[in-house]
């Protein structure tokens, strides 16, 4: 199966691209793909800590199982102060 991880801000800056495709296996999981795109853009941080995993612009986990064709982001939280 094939899902898809949007880039967005300095992500995409860092990334040079906007989206990427990622192979997983059936009853793969978000937390696949993020250990996926770590390797691929060791430059990219995604620590369970510092972002908001969104799965076909909906608020997930990193335990939700895909399915084929799924939009995942990873959002950094914003602070402000």
């Amino acid at each position: 199966m094939v899902v898809s991880v949007e880039f967005y801000g300095a992500q995409r800056a860092l990334t040079r691209t906007h989206e990427v495709k990622v192979p997983l296996p059936e009853n793969g999981r978000v937390r696949d793909v993020a250990k996926y795109i770590g390797h691929r853009y060791p430059g990219l941080t995604l620590n369970e800590d510092n972002f908001l995993v969104m799965v076909n612009n909906k608020a997930s986990t990193l335990n939700h199982i895909l399915c084929y064709n799924d939009k995942i982001a990873f959002l950094p939280h914003i602070g402000g102060g």
